[in-house]
């Protein structure tokens, strides 16, 4: 019996109406469970439990349809002996299909439970609800140039709450970053008790004032259950000179830090048995001036602003040599500036020059590893302090982009996405957000999930309209085979973008039609650059356009003058080298990519040997270009949208075992 003899008596005997039955009313089932869910307060995976139970569930089924329907048909048919009828091959039709959907089903179960159930990101338990947010102090002095005390009151208990591990700290920071970008149901800003009780949740909130008498500063504080609203504790009045505000934070960070330590040993009257040798340090070792902490703050509130951010930076510094957070701060600017070599200088001056308490050297790990491309290092470190932290939209951020980026661990990123809720945010008021996004994207395109990835994103950029955040859209678009939504959002994007934006973005999305084995498709998007060279189109655009789509003397004339204006840039003088190679000048190919390791310098992290591997892979070189990504990889080359298994060049060579083990799971094997 053939293939469609088998699907003929299948029809016959009524077998794909039964498994129809069997698939409309799971898919049923599934809808009513996901509805159900929140209302009921059941666990958040509970549809992907129905999922593994009906996949498991179907082969049964079949099995069932044919022990119980076609069996006792089948012997009807065979006592009659004027019935043309081959049981056996049947039957062997039929359990070979019920093997494959077996198999099928087996190997779903295996990636939902990959997925869903594997090894993730490890978070740090917190006892119970251990989430406390610790707003800023009132000042009732009526003098608004006191402002800052409160703040940085607020700040000062938060670091050292975060450095004895009592809790998760809300700061007043985040606090404030979550009113400004999370819409009420009036479309304004939510109000502050909305927002801690519906979004943030803590299980305790502290809060203070703060008044002058006498030229004297009296500072008092509170800690209340964050869910009804209960003072459980507050503090005795703390007073100090006015010019030195630090010293009552400092008093009141000890009172409760005493509190928060204690307060599982209470005894029956309510009072606390303090222990002061269990009070850990701050996040500084001693405190900071007060002039220094007011530049901090006015640094983090222009963190947009370079120029200025930098200047505060630097003047907290001056202000006070031994204070580390502007320190810290600085190196972060440096580093996203790709300044690397100052980075580095600050990194060392630091950690020679200071007396560095857990958090801090946890934080010079970070820089000291991410510097110097020990990726797995930084990626340890980077997850402690989510642990602490991780609805800190700046942590929270990074932590994914060193998950993904850096150790190539896509499964890793749901985990750190979903602690901050994205539905309510007000995105126009969200710098982070995009980013967020986008890393998410980017995570979902490498784990398959291309219809997440165009549901989430194509409203966002709507109204983020970002080039860099449009590139894991296209590439879902593609790699989902929707061709004709791809076509009408460029379309649609083009009437207000830019020639420039553009060319970028076909340019982009030619590539992703490339690394699709869909030269034609690519070809169109590649020549869409080049008709519209006579407008504005730059020149590397035109160059990639050319290059890629196998027009390698064009590619070489363009190489050769972006190489002749940037003559340190890597990637033109490698596709320069590749063109040539191209177009029959072996010796012109040799002599130009000779010049590659002439341009080694410090903090390249593997550019260098990625390009020897581009070259090495165009001619054919399997094992050399396997060699050089290794070198590459283990100096920290990053994994993005155009590298590794993204880059045209290794098309041949992306789906080996040694691509695969010893370029993408190098960093993963070492994280596990």
């Amino acid at each position: 019996m053939n293939l469609k003899g088998f699907v003929k008596e299948c029809h016959k005997k009524g077998v794909f109406k039964m498994l129809s039955i069997y698939i409309v009313s799971s898919w049923v089932v599934l809808q009513v469970l996901a509805l159900i869910t929140s209302p009921l307060g059941l666990p958040e995976k509970s549809v992907t439990y129905l999922i593994v139970i009906l996949l498991f569930g179907f082969p049964i089924y079949i099995y069932y349809v044919w022990k119980f329907r076609l069996l006792k048909h089948e012997i009807q048919q065979t006592q009659d002996p004027t019935t043309p009828y081959n049981k056996s091959a049947f039957q062997k039709m039929y359990f070979s299909s019920l093997f494959v959907i077996g198999l099928l089903s087996g190997i779903a179960i295996t990636l939902i439970f990959k997925n869903n159930f594997g090894e993730k990101i490890s978070l740090k338990a917190l006892k119970g609800n251990d989430k406390i947010a610790v707003l800023d102090f009132e000042n009732t002095t009526g003098n608004t140039d006191l402002d800052n005390v409160g703040r940085i009151a607020a700040r000062y208990i938060s670091h050292g709450i975060t450095e004895n591990e009592v809790g998760q700290v809300i700061s007043s920071k985040i606090v404030s970053d979550y009113t400004s970008v999370i819409k009420s149901q009036a479309g304004k800003s939510i109000d502050l008790n909305n927002l801690l009780k519906n979004y943030l949740k803590p299980g305790k909130v502290i809060e203070g004032t703060f008044y002058m008498e006498k030229d004297t500063l009296f500072l008092q504080g509170s800690i209340k259950d964050g869910l009804v609203d209960k003072t459980l504790i507050s503090f005795e009045t703390i007073k100090c000179d006015p010019n030195a505000p630090l010293d009552c934070a400092e008093k009141l960070k000890q009172d409760v830090l005493g509190y928060l330590s204690t307060e599982d040993r209470q005894d029956e009257s309510g009072y606390i048995k303090k222990n002061n040798n269990q009070v850990a340090s701050y996040y500084e070792e001693t405190p900071p001036n007060y002039e220094a902490y007011q530049y901090l703050i006015n640094a983090l509130d222009n963190i947009e602003n370079d120029k200025i951010h930098l200047e505060y930076l630097n003047k907290a510094i001056k202000n006070d040599l031994d204070f580390f957070e502007p320190k810290a701060h600085l190196m972060a600017y440096y580093y996203n500036k790709g300044l690397f070599s100052i980075t580095d200088s600050l990194i060392k001056t630091v950690a020679t020059n200071s007396t560095l308490n857990a958090r801090q050297k946890n934080w010079m790990l970070f820089y000291e590893s991410i510097i110097s491309g020990k990726n797995d290092k930084t990626y340890r470190a980077i997850k402690k302090e989510y642990d602490v932290a991780s609805l800190d939209m700046n942590t929270n951020q990074t932590t994914m982009t060193i998950a993904l980026q850096y150790v190539n661990r896509p499964e890793d990123i749901d985990a750190i996405y979903n602690e901050i809720p994205m539905e309510d945010m007000v995105l126009d008021n969200c710098t982070r957000c995009g980013f967020r996004y986008y890393v998410k994207g980017l995570a979902d395109v490498e784990l398959g999930k291309y219809n997440n990835v165009i549901k989430i994103l194509a409203p966002v950029t709507n109204i983020i309209e970002a080039n860099y955040l449009k590139r894991p859209l296209l590439s879902a678009y593609v790699k989902s085979g929707k061709i004709i939504e791809l076509e009408k959002y460029l379309s649609h994007y083009a009437l207000t973008a830019s020639n420039e934006d553009m060319d970028y973005l076909n340019v982009f999305t030619g590539m992703q039609f490339l690394n699709a084995n869909k030269k034609a498709e690519a070809d169109t998007y590649f020549n869409k650059v080049i008709s519209n060279s006579n407008a504005i189109t730059t020149k590397p655009d035109l160059a990639t356009a050319y290059y890629y789509k196998g027009d390698y003397t064009n590619a070489e004339d363009l190489y050769k003058s972006l190489h002749e204006t940037e003559p340190h840039n890597i990637e033109y003088l490698v596709l320069l080298a590749i063109s040539y190679f191209k177009n029959g000048h072996s010796e012109a190919a040799k002599t130009q990519i000779e010049k590659l390791n002439g341009l080694r310098t410090d903090y390249q992290f593997g550019a260098i040997d990625y390009g020897w591997a581009q070259y090495h892979a165009s001619m054919g070189e399997k094992d050399k270009a396997i060699e050089f990504l290794k070198k590459s990889v283990a100096q920290g080359f990053n994994y993005t949208p155009t590298t590794f298994q993204h880059d045209y060049h290794f098309k041949t060579i992306k789906n080996t075992p040694e691509f695969i083990n010893q370029i993408m799971n190098f960093w993963k094997n070492k994280t596990i």
